[in-house]
């Protein structure tokens, strides 16, 4: 019998705003070639194709306020049409079983947050999927309601999109992955992403998993498709 190529490891309500159905889906393989063949976790609304919940602005379920949301002229890299289609596709077939326990995943390199906030999950899955997983990579924008979140806080970076914003998550407690327009910004306690200055890929370097590694905070460009739409000057601080 062919292995799946993708399991269910979430189907609720989400926690970002405690209505809307999503579902978390860790697919078992890549052929991203920044990230290299890292399991990827993606969350989506359960009950629309996700290029539908952009048009309808009904993403917010799980990209929270995120300033980079298509919905909302932002600048995300992910292109909805591509792998965010082909998964619910899948999924809306029946194509991925619920795992019947994480530990599925245990030793394996997983990305969590292909697509989607990994705070519209339950703190008790992103623990435990923690707890099996050799190393991840996360990112969130929902940190600053999660200031006093200390799984998030060793599981995810903040996503932070101006130096003030570094600053505040810093005191937050938090590591921090730092979207610039200009990359020679760097403070003292940020690196560059190796990807970016040697070609490291996601799966062999290991920096983006929140407090669980003990290094400096990450900056990179902007990239992407609808990266010409990302301004730094308009990011909000609390």
């Amino acid at each position: 019998m062919k292995k799946p190529t993708g399991y269910i490891v979430y189907e609720g309500v989400s926690q970002l705003d405690g209505v809307s159905p999503i579902v978390g889906i860790i697919t078992m393989k890549s052929a991203n070639v920044k990230t290299g063949n890292m399991a990827q976790l993606w969350i989506l609304r359960s009950d629309i194709h996700p290029i539908d919940a952009k048009k309808a602005s009904l993403d917010d379920a799980i990209c929270g306020q995120c300033q980079f949301r298509q919905s909302l002229g932002g600048a995300c890299y992910v292109n909805l049409g591509h792998a965010p289609s082909a998964v619910y596709r899948t999924y809306s077939k029946g194509g991925y079983p619920v795992a019947e326990s994480l530990n599925i995943f245990k030793d394996m390199k997983v990305r969590f947050g292909a697509y989607g906030d990994p705070a519209a999950l339950p703190v008790s899955i992103l623990a435990t999927l923690k707890r099996y997983v050799k190393n991840n990579t996360s990112y969130t924008h929902q940190w600053k309601d999660n200031k006093n979140n200390d799984t998030l806080k060793q599981v995810s970076m903040a996503s932070v999109d101006s130096l003030a914003e570094a600053q505040e998550a810093k005191e937050a407690g938090y590591r921090w992955f730092r979207v610039t327009n200009d990359i020679d910004t760097l403070r003292e306690d940020e690196i560059i992403c190796p990807n970016t200055t040697k070609g490291t890929q996601c799966i062999d370097c290991n920096l983006c998993s929140g407090n669980s590694v003990k290094a400096k905070s990450i900056v990179i460009e902007s990239h992407g498709t609808w990266s010409k739409k990302f301004n730094e000057d308009k990011v909000a601080v609390s």
